[in-house]
């Protein structure tokens, strides 16, 4: 039976400058750590271990995170896991370090659980309440820390696979911006991204409730006017200090409107990102202005687009100007506008469009798009991407 309802899951938000003190606040003896030592050094591992155990837990880093994890990642970390026995898992990193947490986290809360059955979509087992899971995500785009999704990658295969299921949605997501604040620019630019394709994903989602639809567009609309200013060399610091603090706190809020709808076209055909090695926010926003157009035209994106003031004399020029803006918007933020800009070679790319679409038809982030594209659709959208062929 159909219901008549919906539900807003979300993590518990702490937010503001110096939240990470939080974590000391949560009455807690011993917390397993995750996090990526590129960025997040013995100075910062130092500061973290004070305030927890000023607040009288012990605090152990299990798990240095510097890649999109592999599962041979989760079963490393694992071990480390069950070795200390915590009762907080706190990951502080981007969304790699998030979602090993996440599964660590779940394998420690249910031993018996196989490989196999983790990955079957939303039949995960729920909190056994033997360890609270936190986030602290240090750059703004996974949405990870709010999400029922963690994102993986077969080292056999190099084919993503995903962990899904709401009882890895951490219990808190703590969001400083202070961890933001040194991130370089290229990173900020390529997470924002990420971020924005959550957002205008969301908004058009076919289950999106109106909430879900208002969160979406209201974080698109904080990325637009601030992801400029964070990511920008001639922009005064008082300026870059708030364009991070707004983009972490949008990049949450678009991570809540997709774990209540779906992500969306972009992320169904982001498989050669793994296989040539290419940061996920970049795929993301590179593909963006494709997938738009070809969902075009549709209400939310000539809601967006009039919110952006890029209105046509018709529905379908109002979509296309929004395309365009998305186009122009990424070559302002440095992002590329087709893969072969990036040295790619044709040949190997066009080689393995088939391979990129070979889960297409499973795909929930297709299947939850406003027109879901056959093959043939598909494959001329990931070629017109390679050649920088405008789609609008």
């Amino acid at each position: 039976m159909q219901k008549g309802y919906q539900l807003l899951s979300q993590s518990q938000l702490v937010t503001g400058r110096g939240s990470v003190s939080f974590l000391a606040e949560m009455g807690k003896k011993r917390a397993a750590i995750f996090y990526d030592g590129r960025v997040f050094k013995e100075k910062e591992k130092e500061r973290v271990a004070n305030i927890l155990n000023k607040g009288g837990c012990e605090c152990r880093f299990v798990a240095d995170i510097q890649n999109e994890p592999f599962f041979g990642d989760i079963e490393r970390a694992l071990g480390a896991v069950r070795e200390f026995e915590p009762d907080l898992i706190a990951a502080i990193g981007g969304g790699s370090v998030i979602d090993t947490a996440k599964a660590a986290w779940l394998f420690y809360e249910h031993p018996e659980l196989s490989f196999e059955d983790a990955f079957k979509p939303f039949q995960i087992p729920p909190a056994t309440g033997k360890a609270i899971l936190a986030a602290l995500p240090t750059t703004s785009g996974t949405g990870s820390e709010t999400t029922c999704c963690a994102v993986f990658v077969n080292e056999k295969t190099t084919q993503k696979q995903l962990i899904l299921g709401f009882p890895i949605v951490p219990a808190y997501a703590i969001l400083d911006p202070d961890f933001t604040d040194t991130l370089p620019d290229v990173i900020a630019a390529h997470t924002g991204m990420d971020a924005l394709s959550h957002a205008i994903e969301a908004a058009v989602c076919v289950a999106s409730t109106p909430i879900v639809k208002s969160l979406a567009i209201e974080a698109a609309l904080d990325l637009f006017d601030y992801l400029p200013d964070s990511v920008g060399a001639d922009v005064t610091p008082e300026k870059k200090k708030t364009g991070r603090e707004i983009c972490h706190y949008a990049a949450t809020i678009a991570g809540i409107a997709i774990n209540n709808s779906s992500a969306g076209l972009v992320h169904a055909l982001d498989q050669m990102g793994p296989y040539f090695n290419l940061p996920h926010g970049l795929v993301c926003g590179l593909l963006l202005p494709y997938t738009t157009a070809f969902h075009s035209p549709h209400d939310t994106y000539i809601k967006l687009a009039k919110r952006l003031g890029v209105a046509g004399a018709t529905d379908t020029e109002t979509c296309a100007a929004l395309s365009e803006y998305l186009w122009n918007f990424n070559i302002r933020v440095g992002i590329p506008t087709c893969f072969k800009d990036l040295g790619i070679a044709q040949s190997e790319y066009m080689e393995k469009i088939s391979d990129f679409l070979s889960g297409l038809d499973s795909s929930m982030a297709a299947n939850l798009s406003p027109l879901k594209p056959s093959f043939s659709q598909a494959k001329e959208i990931l070629e017109d991407a390679y050649l920088g062929n405008k789609p609008f």
